[in-house]
């Protein structure tokens, strides 16, 4: 009988906390060992390749993409439940039944940040549009990276130019010098409702 376990250390995306991986095998048949070792090492040539290369595309990024963590979202009592997606640097939220809400920040050649909403219900941009830019000011106010104050000023003043590109699309800038040449907003109402604030830079 042979009892085999193996840990590996290995440093991820230059974050200095050390992760541990554990690979066992208990209760071993000892003429099985041979091929369940080999089965080791394959997966330990596994592991040792996925963080070779994370950390070479991190190497290649513009943007250090180890320091892109959700530690913004983190004191945030209005987003508590949100789940965070490491790779994509995506949080999700579930507002109530029939709204969640996206949340971008982070990139490697083009870093973006944005909120995005999803309401299963249809919403129609002229006759909900209280609702919709309501919903820009709660989240912009929220997260330090939106100029909030600025962005409530500026819808609350009107000063917003929509454009409908389509049926079911609008898009919008805001008419202030700084927030126009950083920021956008889409809507869309095809099946479900999506609207999205944001800014990227490269």
């Amino acid at each position: 009988m042979i009892g085999t376990s193996l840990v590996l250390l290995g440093c991820k995306d230059s974050i200095s906390k050390t992760e541990t991986t554990k690979i066992s095998i208990d209760t071993v048949a000892s003429e099985d060992s041979e091929a369940h070792l080999e089965e080791l090492l394959t997966q330990i040539d596994s592991i040792e390749n996925k963080e070779s290369t994370n950390q070479q595309e991190n190497e290649d990024c513009i943007f250090d993409q180890s320091t892109q963590t959700d530690e913004f979202l983190k004191d945030i009592k209005e987003l508590e439940g949100y789940v965070w997606h490491p790779d994509t640097k995506l949080a999700e939220i579930i507002l109530n039944k029939q709204e969640s809400l996206i949340i971008k920040r982070g990139g490697c050649d083009v870093f973006q940040f944005y909120a995005s909403f999803m309401n299963e219900k249809v919403l129609d941009f002229e006759k909900d549009k209280k609702q919709i830019f309501d919903s820009i000011i709660w989240i912009t106010s929220l997260l330090e990276d939106f100029d909030g104050e600025d962005i409530k000023r500026v819808i609350e003043e009107g000063k917003i130019s929509i454009t409908k590109s389509d049926e079911f699309n609008y898009y919008a800038n805001f008419m202030d010098k700084k927030l126009y040449e950083q920021y956008y907003f889409n809507f869309n109402n095809k099946d479900i409702t999506t609207f999205e604030i944001g800014y990227y830079y490269d």
